[in-house]
């Protein structure tokens, strides 16, 4: 029997696949169980779960970040609103918007000043939450501007004013969306929605999309004349837009939340809630909803990434695979998903820290080329969940296939601490 020669080339070879499968094996690890905690980087709020460690001066910085208006060193003051603005915001719309615009000096980011990320903020909450976001999270890179809708309150929203995306939402949209256009030399707009924002994005591009002139006088009435509505479509179909826990349906998402607090309801089209809720706000049953605006998108070319959280017991887990479908059908080669399992709703932003920025890069959007080098390396060996997807049709078995994978993990995690 003849003997084998073992030469360097074959120890080479033994101790590079050793690494690799070394590096396959942590990588998997590392995202087990729908975590994205990774070993080289992580979004500062995962860490500081994580970790434990210097809570208190984190919420201090928070608190100063949210309340009183603090910048992080790598953030500049852009424009700033004149007395005349602020002056023609309130006869247009009767309140003023607060429009703040960022500019982003991080010299580890790549950042184009003309492509700023509007940002569309959830109820009960302020402008002020795309801040803590971009201190925090890793999701907002680049220039931001960011506004409050009229209902806009810290933690409890003013209702009277809440209609949850529909239009009085997307005319202060359009108009943050038309004044980032006029004063911040942008020459394409991505927009990140989240929640009720999510809802009011889409809506906003429905609206800018009908050719019926349904909304022409409202238009028309905050300074969009047929010509704006052009140009601004143009700044948008050339960005690239996150829909982060989206609101899709909210006479979906009252029934739904109603099952799920266990609340005896007769009948479901015609909800003793929904119509409470219609009694208290500004929100119209028939209004604008983001799951049929998404079917108004076939002569639109958008880039869309939608971030799902499993167990989103706010906006509901029901009409996912349904918006994802729509927009699909309208731009089957730049539609992306991405899910997560970092606490529901009001969730850490982890899923998104890495895919968010590979998305950004692949349009043309600002990122952070270390995130960026990471995911492109481990990709391949990470579970579904927290990977950038373009699923197509089977989108609801991959959804439903992964929610399955997470609640089984969730149901061992209870085992092992019980």
């Amino acid at each position: 029997m003849k003997r084998m020669r073992i030469s360097s080339t074959h120890i080479r070879a033994f101790f590079i696949a050793l690494s690799c499968a070394v590096l396959a094996g942590v990588c998997a690890l590392c995202f087990k169980g729908g975590s994205s905690m990774i070993a080289l980087k992580t979004n500062r709020l995962e860490s500081i779960l994580a970790s434990k460690k210097d809570i208190a001066g984190w919420l201090i910085e928070g608190a100063g970040i949210y309340f009183f208006n603090k910048y992080l060193p790598t953030w500049k003051q852009g424009v700033v609103t004149s007395r005349e603005e602020r002056k023609n915001q309130r006869t247009l719309l009767n309140y003023t918007l607060g429009i703040e615009h960022i500019i982003d000096a991080d010299p580890t980011k790549v950042v184009d000043h003309t492509r700023p990320t509007v940002y569309l903020h959830g109820w009960g909450d302020t402008k002020n939450s795309a801040k803590l976001i971009k201190a925090n999270c890793d999701v907002l890179p680049g220039d931001i501007v960011t506004f409050n809708f009229r209902d806009a309150g810290v933690i409890l929203a003013k209702w009277r004013y809440s209609n949850l995306g529909q239009l009085p939402d997307v005319l202060s949209a359009l108009y943050a969306i038309k004044w980032t256009k006029d004063n911040t030399g942008a020459k394409a707009i991505d927009l990140f929605g989240y929640s009720r924002g999510g809802a009011t994005l889409l809506n906003t591009l429905a609206v800018l999309n009908d050719d019926s002139g349904a909304y022409d006088a409202d238009l028309q009435r905050i300074g969009i004349t047929a010509q704006e509505r052009s140009e601004i479509l143009t700044l948008l179909q050339r960005g690239c837009h996150v829909l982060d826990c989206p609101l899709t349906d909210m006479n979906v998402t009252i029934n739904e939340f109603i099952k799920h607090k266990k609340i005896p309801i007769k009948n479901e089209s015609n909800s003793f809630w929904i119509k409470a809720f219609q009694a208290f706000t500004r929100y119209k049953k028939d209004g604008l909803q983001g799951l049929s605006s998404a079917q108004s998108f076939t002569n639109l070319h958008l880039n869309i990434l939608m971030h799902f959280q499993h167990r989103d017991t706010i906006v509901s887990n029901k009409n996912e695979a349904e918006l994802y479908k729509h927009l699909y059908q309208s731009n089957p080669n730049t539609t992306y998903m991405v899910l997560g399992n970092n606490g529901g709703h009001l969730h850490s932003h982890a899923a998104l820290a890495h895919t968010v920025h590979s998305f950004k890069k692949k349009f043309g959007g600002s990122y952070d080329p270390e995130y960026v080098a990471q995911y492109d390396a481990i990709k391949n060996t990470i579970p579904v969940g927290n990977r950038l997807l373009q699923p197509g049709m089977c989108v609801e078995d991959i959804i439903a296939l992964y929610y399955k994978q997470c609640h089984e993990a969730d149901s061992k995690k209870k085992k092992h601490a019980a």
